[in-house]
């Protein structure tokens, strides 16, 4: 199980990082939870819903989820989604009783030092080969800002990542800013091959971002990657490596296998979500066909 620590001072529930995300919506502070979601507009309506910051969104683990709910209302907000994060929350049993969805999202897969760093066979031998193949190096974002812009954007056009995740060059200008952020670059032969981005709050680190280049990916600089970060961070009670990619818990995914390989623990993340105007989300979703997607008037177009 995972343990609760405070939402102060995470990089996910700071004002700097709700703003970095103003691709997604406006930064609205819920002063119960100790932490920011973020209004969008409704789509051919006048009004706004809110989401969680990406990835996950911080709750301070003894905040009145209630009178958090119940600020936003009073905003005006229609419904709100969110991933809590699974380290910095009210336990499960508190978010079932305050949303009205809160079912499984994806497995986040786990590094527990205390536990021993033991990964696959086939990740030591990866790791390995990356390590003589690549030379890595601890960097700061802000110097290897055109680099890391170059990597993330190839990996958007690769996997057609859109919504939240196609961040803004601003948007890493300001993460660039956040004083706890860690990068870690991989080189082969002076050439940039991949990079990392890190950050701990808590006794928990966090890995971000990574992103490689068809150079990376030939000499398995993300493998070296991993294997140094999670050697950077053996102080932390727990690293959390995130999930697989995409919207569904997929065990046979890639990044979830290679996530796995690297862990020996793992934790459900939950998606949360709660009507905040019943008689606007009625008319919103009337007429829709029928989803388990939240809120439903934005579920993704099928077909």
């Amino acid at each position: 199980m995972p343990g609760l620590t405070g939402s102060v001072g995470h990089l996910y529930a700071s004002q700097l990082y709700a703003d970095a995300l103003s691709h997604v919506g406006r930064a609205l502070p819920v002063d119960a939870w100790g932490s920011f979601v973020l209004a969008r507009r409704l789509p051919g309506d006048a009004g706004q819903d809110a989401i969680g910051a990406y990835p996950m969104a911080t709750m301070d683990p003894g905040g009145d989820l209630a009178a958090g709910l119940a600020e936003l209302a009073g905003r005006g907000l229609v419904s709100l989604v969110m991933v809590p994060d699974p380290f910095v929350s009210p336990p499960p049993e508190r978010l079932a009783a305050a949303f009205d969805v809160c079912r499984p999202f994806k497995t986040h897969y786990l590094v527990e030092p205390a536990r021993g760093l033991e990964f696959s066979k086939h990740h030591r031998d990866r790791v390995r080969r990356g390590a003589r193949r690549c030379r890595i190096e601890q960097v700061a974002l802000a110097d290897f800002l055109s680099v890391w812009g170059e990597l993330y954007g190839e990996l958007v056009d690769r996997r057609s990542i859109r919504g939240a995740a196609d961040f803004t060059p601003e948007y890493f200008v300001t993460l660039a800013r956040a004083p706890d952020l860690v990068a870690f670059a991989a080189l082969v032969e002076g050439r940039p091959a991949a990079m990392t981005l890190w950050f701990e709050h808590a006794g928990v680190a966090y890995n971000h971002l990574t992103a490689s280049n068809p150079l990376g990916y030939a000499n398995g600089a993300n493998f070296a990657l991993y294997g140094a970060a999670i050697e950077h961070f053996r102080a932390a009670s727990v690293m959390n490596l995130g999930g697989g990619a995409g919207l569904d818990d997929d065990p046979d995914d890639g990044l979830a296998a290679f996530k796995r390989g690297f862990a020996n623990g793992s934790t459900q993340a939950l998606v949360c979500g709660a009507v905040l105007d019943a008689e606007r989300y009625a008319s919103l979703t009337a007429g829709l066909a029928e989803t388990t997607f939240f809120p439903a008037y934005r579920a993704p177009a099928r077909g």
